[in-house]
């Protein structure tokens, strides 16, 4: 959670996961922020506060999660060609200086 100098919570910090990935973000709550003390806040009360304010659905985040890891696997079947400069094309051969990019959902 983010706390601010009044000793407000102003935002927590969430993931939602399935066998499938995860997903996270941050959720500015709204305003005002209570008077609930910050030595009160427990993690049922903050999640209480999530669930009260996080507009999405498990069902939607299944979806999306879902989407995530079908497009990163259609990624991974991706190969760049090259044309040879004789009108035909062959398998670019990948950059050694290049950073891996990870594949992660």
């Amino acid at each position: 959670m983010v706390v601010d100098g009044d000793q407000n919570v102003v935002a927590l910090n969430w993931a939602y996961s399935n066998a499938d990935g995860t997903l996270s973000n941050q959720l500015k709550l709204a305003t005002p922020y209570g008077d609930v003390d910050l030595a009160l806040v427990t993690q049922e009360l903050a999640v209480s506060w999530l669930e009260e304010q996080l507009q999405n659905t498990a069902a939607e985040f299944d979806a999306a999660i879902a989407q995530r890891k079908a497009e990163t696997e259609y990624a991974a079947t991706l190969v760049a060609y090259n044309n040879d400069g004789t009108g035909t094309f062959e398998v670019a051969e990948p950059d050694p200086a290049a950073p891996a990019t990870p594949v992660a959902y």
